[in-house]
């Protein structure tokens, strides 16, 4: 399943080759800008990769572009160190200094720094889930940066992680713990998220999934729940690969601003 990103993500760099762009200085610091043919303020989907923290890259998640760039959108896929020569704090700053580039940047590749997006599978919806509980406003951006957000089979909170084997690789304090729990932190999202998971999901997955929908909608900031029936959870982000499926709808919808 794992290979089959990679494959599809390879076949989508051949026929559209991305603009790739730095926003650090550190060799992983770079982001892949899949755009429509002369782009124009179009809005911008940027895009976290999963992995478990310590495995893949940008180049595993390519293969969704040509959805949002065949709808008049603009596909990010952004790069950044993965565990153990990275931590999680680490990860979550480079995230942040990425989103920042897109807004600041977004005229150099026809996009609209008016409307960017974030969405993010696995742990890459977990980032996805810290950004969009992230304070812009210390960071010297608009509160309202993001303008919606896609959370798939991701994690809200990480206690739960840090009790199972996935603590021999994670090592956090109980602060970073805290600070890297979205579930803690809902009062700071601005947008509309929508929350996403497989059927065949394992328990924890489906259970953060639920807690994490369950607090936007108490929020008011819920744009849609997805129980995806009959996917398992590597299967989840092949979906914004057809442009049909109820996912890919999904996403287009919210960046129409329609929630």
């Amino acid at each position: 399943m794992i290979d089959g990103y990679e494959t599809g993500s390879a076949a989508v760099r051949r026929a559209h080759p991305p603009e790739t762009f730095s926003y650090g200085d550190r060799p992983s610091e770079t982001l892949d800008v899949f755009a429509p043919a002369n782009a124009d303020r179009l809005p911008v989907m940027v895009f976290i990769h999963g992995g478990a923290w310590r495995a893949l890259s940008k180049l595993s998640v390519s293969a969704p572009a040509m959805t949002f760039v065949g709808n008049g959108a603009i596909y990010v896929a952004i790069d950044f160190d993965n565990l153990p020569i990275n931590t999680l704090p680490g990860m979550a700053d480079q995230c942040r200094r990425a989103l920042l580039w897109v807004w600041r940047n977004a005229a150099r590749f026809g996009g609209d720094p008016d409307r960017i997006h974030v969405a993010g599978h696995s742990s890459g919806g977990h980032l996805a889930a810290v950004m969009l509980t992230t304070d812009w406003a210390a960071f010297g951006a608009p509160p309202t940066l993001l303008k919606g957000g896609m959370v798939l089979s991701g994690m809200c909170d990480l206690y739960p992680v840090l009790l199972s084997v996935r603590s021999s690789y994670v090592k956090v304090s109980g602060r970073e713990r805290d600070d890297l729990s979205p579930i803690r932190a809902m009062d700071r999202v601005a947008c509309p998220v929508v929350v996403a998971w497989g059927e065949k999901e394992s328990p924890e997955f489906k259970r953060q999934s639920i807690q994490f929908a369950d607090a936007l909608d108490a929020s008011g900031h819920l744009a849609g729940r997805f129980l995806l029936e009959g996917r398992n959870h590597f299967e989840v982000p092949n979906l914004l690969n057809d442009p049909n499926s109820s996912l890919s709808k999904a996403a287009l919808r919210l960046m129409s601003g329609k929630g």
